[in-house]
């Protein structure tokens, strides 16, 4: 049998084991609260989804400004087509977020 606390070498490898150390600070209390952490996700995540709606408008509108003065008339067809059903998406996951985000705490009281 291998015996690891004296530094031998392990047979299958060819390597020798090497002491860790301690393991200390287990009995110390973790600071963690699942309400916070989850009102910071909600916070986060909506203003993230807000942000790529506006981004979104953004570079829908530069991409037909764009397109339009170079004549690329069916790709600012295909383009708005795309965005048209980009949109009722992004403004769902917007809508859901942000109400979350203001009405959470009315549901835990």
């Amino acid at each position: 049998m291998h015996d690891p606390s004296n530094g031998d070498t392990l047979a299958s490898t060819g390597e020798q084991l090497i002491q860790g150390g301690t393991i200390s600070g287990l009995d110390e209390e973790v600071n963690w609260r699942p309400e916070k952490h989850h009102a910071v996700t909600a916070s986060r995540l909506a203003f993230l989804l807000v942000w790529v709606l506006i981004l979104s408008f953004v570079l829908h509108y530069s991409a037909i400004i764009a397109l339009s003065a170079m004549g690329k008339k069916e790709t600012v067809d295909a383009l708005s087509s795309l965005f048209g059903v980009w949109l009722p998406v992004m403004s769902g996951f917007v809508g859901g977020a942000v109400t979350y985000y203001f009405t959470r705490e009315q549901s835990q009281k």
